[in-house]
């Protein structure tokens, strides 16, 4: 029997909600593990997992949160923009652009912090398969990871 599974997209992240038992749980948690995931906070009805990014393959940081509620989980998954590059950004345009020799500095300069501003608005995007523009193909390519995942997870076959 399939899972009642429903995913609802957010617009900054997907919750994701879904009837199961612990051992389900488990089964979910060590698919996730397998992609790369860590354990980064464990309570006692709440987990808090996260992927690093990879750049260099069109990947950006997933973050996933899960709580349960007597037999309910629900699973807030989104890809996000770490503040630590935004952060990094803001540095290196006070600190390096002044001396790096550009022509029309002021430009450059501008642009930056437009950029950041952007990193700042956008800085969690959620999963949804219409995704469009901003991050759309790891968008895309997360969001049907995920409900793949809990679908195989949460299958009460």
């Amino acid at each position: 029997m399939p899972a009642e599974l429903t995913i609802h997209h957010l617009g900054r992240m997907t919750r994701a909600t879904v009837r199961g038992n612990d051992a389900q749980l488990k089964k979910f948690r060590n698919a996730l593990l397998l992609k790369e995931f860590r354990v980064v906070a464990e309570r006692e009805n709440a987990w808090e997992l996260r992927r690093r990014a990879y750049l260099l393959q069109d990947d950006w940081p997933v973050q996933v949160s899960i709580r349960r509620n007597g037999a309910q989980w629900e699973i807030d998954y989104y890809l996000s923009i770490p503040w630590g590059w935004i952060v990094g950004l803001g540095f290196l345009t006070w600190v390096a652009l002044p001396f790096a020799g550009f022509q029309n500095a002021g430009w450059v300069f501008v642009l930056a912090l437009l950029v950041m501003a952007l990193a700042v608005y956008k800085q969690k995007f959620d999963g949804r398969p219409d995704a469009r523009f901003w991050q759309q193909r790891p968008r895309q390519r997360w969001g049907e990871m995920m409900e793949r995942l809990l679908r195989e997870a949460f299958d009460r076959s």
